[in-house]
């Protein structure tokens, strides 16, 4: 068959393949071809039969119209009707199994059912004696009848499921508000319309008639037709509608008030028929059916926002009898699976309102039960919402930024707006003063009995044993106080959800509460009274719980709230206000809250952190920053309770008041105690014999080890800690930080001595930050351009800080100013003259401050306290002005305290200032000069004018100086110090230097020592010194008149005294060879000594050159006109 070659072999392989695939494709294509004919065959005979059925169904329409719909109801009986409404349903159902072409009138057909079911049809009977009676029977009629009732009750469960679809339709373009379908809602839902005066046939009626058509209303309409049918959607667009257009601030034009008028009337109908099942349930002992009923309101009508404020009074008075609030908070206490579900978070935000409105209508107003609504609903309604877009919360919220409910996040801003406004009663003054009304007539004397003597730091918390010694008498107060403070926890919790929920009215809550007369000490007093034992202990043992969770403790948001109004209070207040008038605190008062205060957020501090968070605290070792201490979760809620305690401390240091040690917790010293028994002792039971037996670690060793408490100790309560602890552990970040300084060579400048700033800012002003922790090596030059003689170990850097300091401190310089009565520093205002670049002026003199800082360098600088605070990051206001500038101060307490008119005395919030010859006014806020102060906003321009005063001013001039500082000296060291405590810091102690200190590290050169007779002199004379002289001799040989911190062991390079010639004439003074010997026994003349040179220093070295006077009274005399002459600088 095949030639012996391959080739013709694979042709014909290849052939028969193609060939193959060929019939293939051909067969595939004739099924193909058949499947698409049988396809489009059945489609045809669909699309046949389909327009016969709606053709049917069309003329089937048209012959119940021609029969039933346009046939007067004259002429129709009950029979009539009832096959009219069979016939109907029968095909409606039909209809919507096929899309007719007359479905667009079925709205039309759907009226005329409407129409035929609220008709009355008469009907003729015999009686017994076989007289024709005349009667009229409505639809009921026929439920009651053996032969209909089934069908009957059937078909008006279909009309009204339609209607209640046609009332709350929800299209836009053809929106329903009033019609037939309403009124047949109003009339068949409404179970009390259900009677009948004479059955149709009583041969056929059934037994219990009554009875049946109850449960006909109840359950197979009510049950099965209203309740289960959603219309909240409905209920919002039309909300929504009603709200745009009430809010709009011109009048409504006639269409629009019309439909506005519309809507409120379809609103105030539905609420009353969704009001029919409560309604005929009213005191049933079926408690099930009822709570399904109330859930049924709640979830249809109550959780629609503004519901309540835009139904008729009457409907609304009507569900106020039919609705209990306390029936609605148990069914919301329950947490129905269901009705949680239905409500969600914005269900229970507008039932929260709409149950607050109706509770306001009460006479009086139940303050208990509205506590009850927002702690309960409120608190739920809360969890749904975020200000992050986090896991659940997935869905953009107009109010909340981002919620996890399902619906109600879309409806607009307006309604959420007007909603808003009716919770503003919530922080009204009218109902702060019902509901703090027992608070401030609470008399914290009544009840003191029932308490036990205060808890000493070492006392252990007893076991409370009350009720079984008090009286029958003193149990019932004690309840009372029980009861007492569980109304003022429920007042506070709903403020506190309140400021959770909106944190935008956060400030105007507390600002109301905080200024309510006589409220924040009243708090302070009762909450002295919660506890068994009083006196703050129950918040003591919440500080200390071992799950650090304070919350747990049940009065823990009084607390909260009274820190958060407190904190704001106090920001108002004076030192007449407080040590005058003592109004609102006593100054006792100020002593207890600061004691427990201090001790109450210590505690806190001891909470432990996760592993996690302990590391990145011990992977810091300088602790350079406020990033290094990892806060605790009890921490961050009580803020206000830190903010309270500086201030009530600022205010100590300001004006003190409290005894010494006051504010320490932690003992310092040579023996400085251990963790165990001066920090955590006080708030823990005494220890065992073996726990004392054990070595526990000091403060500074847990420190340095990277313990994170005493990090948080210092950088958030340091005044617990003695200022010399703080200092050395300052002094250690220094060391470490100056260990870890890539060293890159040192930085080189030539100054001029008359153009100190003017080369520093050219030489220093362009360097990297870092490179100002480095060397940096000053050669000054002189008048003739040279450099002057010697060698520079850092004595001439000191040497050009002084001179630095000295030059741009000076108020003539323009730069700093000083402060009239006290002559302390603060940033120019007029500053400006210098240039525009007077701001990298005060960066540089702040780069240059910190350096000081950090070299141990003291400067003879006093700045002012609200400058320095500043510095330490925090607010300074009224109070500090008074440091700045008396008279304004006087006058702004004038305005706040007068007693006229205020309007009377021609202010505005504004004020002018003169400079350089030109007046130019400065606005306190948008639009202040047009403005005037009056009574009602007097505090807030007392406040803008000192803010203004003491930070809008050099506001620019404070920031640079800061940011130029904290380049050096971040802002977590310096926080561990007091105003008054960094100005020792930086210049030293304000106090007479201890002679004994200085002379015990003094160092001696060219054959002086310790008992030299020269020596022995000097010191006598200058231990007789006055405090004036002393100042004077130690600005003269170290440039500062005050000691270092610590004493004289802190001061580099160490004061040195160097022996000199008394001839003139001899080079440098020095003293060699036979002149040592003479000078050793003081053989020389003595007139050579009285007209010889004067003692000489160099401060940079901290060298004083003491020429070798034979007589003491020589001695003193040339070092007393050395000192007060600045004779004779040298550079050693």
């Amino acid at each position: 068959m095949f030639t012996p070659t391959d080739r013709d072999k694979k042709a014909f392989v290849e052939r028969t393949r193609i060939e193959r695939r060929r019939r293939e494709q051909e067969r595939a294509e004739k099924e193909k071809q058949a499947k698409q004919e049988r396809a489009a065959s059945t489609v045809q005979a669909w699309w046949r039969r389909h327009l016969r059925q709606q053709k049917a169904l069309d003329a089937s329409w048209a012959w119940w119209e021609e029969i039933y719909a346009n046939r007067p109801y004259t002429e129709m009986n009950i029979d009539d009707c009832f096959r009219a409404i069979g016939f109907y349903c029968f095909l409606h159902r039909r209809s919507a199994s096929v899309r007719s072409r007359g479905n667009s009138s079925g709205s039309g057909r759907l009226v005329s059912v409407c129409k035929l079911l609220m008709h009355k049809y008469r009907g003729i009977r015999n009686d017994v004696s076989q007289q024709q009676e005349c009667f009229y029977y409505y639809y009921y009629a026929l439920l009651v009848d053996a032969r209909y009732c089934s069908a009957a009750r059937q078909y008006l469960q279909e009309i009204i499921c339609q209607c209640l679809a046609r009332v709350c339709n929800t299209h836009k373009e053809e929106l329903y508000l009033a019609g037939p379908e309403l009124n047949l809602l109003l009339q068949y839902l409404n179970p009390k319309t259900y009677t009948i005066k004479q059955p149709l046939d009583t041969d056929h009626v059934l037994e219990n008639s009554s009875n049946v058509l109850e449960r006909t209303a109840t359950q197979s309409i009510l049950g099965d037709c209203l309740m289960p049918f959603n219309a909240r959607e409905a209920f919002l667009m039309r909300v929504q509608k009603a709200a745009k257009l009430e809010k709009k601030k011109n009048p409504l034009m006639p269409d629009e008030a019309k439909l506005l008028k519309s809507i409120q009337l379809w609103l105030t109908t539905m609420v009353r028929i969704y009001l029919f099942p409560l309604e005929i349930n009213r005191g049933s002992s079926d408690r099930l059916r009822r709570r399904a009923q109330l859930g049924c309101v709640c979830a249809a009508v109550l959780d629609i926002p503004l519901v309540t404020s835009m139904v008729n009074s009457m409907v609304i008075q009507h569900l106020e009898n039919l609705v209990s609030v306390e029936d609605v908070l148990d069914l919301v206490k329950s947490d129905d699976d269901k009705l949680t579900e239905s409500l969600q978070g914005n269900g229970y935000l507008f039932l929260m309102v709409n149950l607050i409105q109706l509770l306001r209508a009460r006479s009086p107003v139940p303050v208990k039960t509205v506590v009850a609504v927002v702690n309960i609903l409120g608190e739920r309604a809360r969890r749904y919402f975020s200000e992050r877009q986090v896991s659940d919360y997935k869905h953009y919220h107009p109010l909340f930024k981002w919620s996890s409910a399902t619906w109600g996040n879309g409806i607009e801003l307006a309604v959420f707006e007007r909603m808003l406004d009716h919770l503003e009663y919530l922080r009204s003054r009218a109902f702060m003063d019902l509901i703090f009304k027992d608070i401030l007539e609470f008399d914290m004397k009544k009840y003191q009995r029932h308490m036990t003597h205060t808890v000493g730091k070492n006392d252990k918390l007893k076991t409370p044993s009350l009720f079984k010694t008090m009286h029958q008498e003193s149990r019932t107060e004690y309840a009372a106080l029980v009861e007492f403070s569980v109304d003022t926890e429920a007042i506070f919790a709903m403020y506190t959800t309140l400021c959770d929920m909106f944190p935008k009215y956060k400030m105007d809550i507390i600002s109301r509460i905080a200024f309510t007369p006589r409220l924040i000490p009243q708090v302070w007093r009762a909450m002295n009274t919660f506890g068994p034992q009083g006196n703050m202990i129950i918040y003591l043992n919440a500080a200390k719980r071992e799950d650090g969770d304070p919350d747990k403790e049940p009065l823990i948001k009084v607390l909260k709230i009274f820190c958060e109004a407190s904190s704001l209070m106090f920001l108002t207040l004076d030192d007449t206000d407080i040590f005058e008038q003592e109004d609102p605190f006593t100054v006792q008062d100020l002593k207890d809250l600061s004691t427990f205060l201090n001790k109450f957020y210590f505690a806190l501090l001891q909470h432990v952190n996760t592993p996690k968070q302990t590391s990145v605290v011990a992977n810091m070792p300088s602790a350079t920053n406020n990033s290094a201490v990892v806060m605790p979760a009890s921490m961050r809620a009580f803020r206000a309770a830190h903010r309270v305690l500086l201030q009530i401390y600022d205010l100590d240091i300001r004006h003190p008041f409290c005894p010494p040690d006051h504010w320490l917790l932690v003992v310092d010293g040579s023996t400085i105690k251990s963790m165990s028994s001066s920090l955590l002792a006080l708030f823990n039971p005494p220890p065992s014999s073996a726990e004392k037996n054990t070595k526990s670690t000091a403060f500074l060793d847990s420190f340095r080890q990277g313990d994170p408490v005493p990090l948080r100790i210092l950088q958030l309560m340091p005044h617990t800690v003695p200022f010399r602890t703080r200092l050395t552990i300052f002094r250690d970040w220094i060391a470490l930080d100056r260990a870890h300084v890539l060293r890159k060579g040192a930085i080189a400048i030539r100054i001029r001595r008359k153009h100190v700033l003017e080369d520093g800012l050219n030489g220093l002003g362009a360097i990297p930050d870092s490179a100002w922790k480095g060397t940096i090596r000053v050669t000054f030059i002189n008048e003739l351009g040279m450099e002057e003689a010697g060698i520079d170990h850092g004595g001439p850097f000191k040497d050009f800080v002084s001179l630095l300091v000295n030059d741009v401190f000076r108020p003539s310089m323009g730069l700093f100013s000083t402060t009239r009565s006290t002559n302390l520093s603060y940033p120019a205002s007029t500053s400006s003259v210098h240039g525009d670049g007077h701001i990298r002026v005060f960066e540089f003199i702040g780069k240059v401050v910190g350096k000081a800082v950090y070299e141990g360098i003291l400067l003879d600088v006093q700045f002012a306290s609200f400058f320095l605070a500043k510095v330490l990051g925090r607010n300074v206001f009224l109070e500090e002005l008074r440091e700045l500038d008396e008279d304004i101060w006087r006058n702004l307490i004038f305005v706040k305290r007068y007693e006229g008119c205020v309007e009377d005395l021609g202010l505005y919030f504004a004020t002018d200032e003169e400079a350089f010859g030109r007046v130019t006014t400065h606005e306190l806020k948008y639009g202040g000069k047009n403005l005037p102060v009056t009574n009602e906003n007097r505090v807030d321009y007392v406040y803008r004018m000192a803010d203004y005063k003491l930070n809008q001013q050099i506001r620019e001039q404070t920031q640079a100086f800061i940011r130029g500082f904290r380049a050096i000296i971040p802002e977590g060291w310096v926080k561990v110090f007091s105003p008054p405590e960094l100005q020792r810091v930086i210049s030293g102690e304000d106090k007479d230097f201890d002679v004994v200190d200085l002379r015990r590290h003094t160092e001696y050169q060219n054959g002086y020592f310790d008992q030299h007779p020269i020596i022995r002199s000097l010191w006598q004379i200058v231990e007789d010194f006055s405090s004036d002289e002393k100042r004077a001799f130690l600005k003269f040989v170290t440039s500062c008149p005050k000691p270092p911190l610590g004493g004289f062991s802190y001061l580099h390079p160490p004061f040195t005294i160097r022996m000199v010639t008394t001839d003139s004439d001899a080079r440098q003074g020095s003293v060699e060879g036979l002149a040592l010997v003479k000078t050793f026994f003081k053989v020389g003349s003595g007139s050579a000594s009285k007209s010889g040179r004067l003692p000489t220093s160099s401060t940079c070295f901290n060298l004083l050159k003491l020429p070798v006077y034979t007589k003491k009274s020589v001695l003193r005399e040339k070092l007393r006109y050395a000192i007060f002459s600045n004779a004779g600088f040298e550079l050693s």
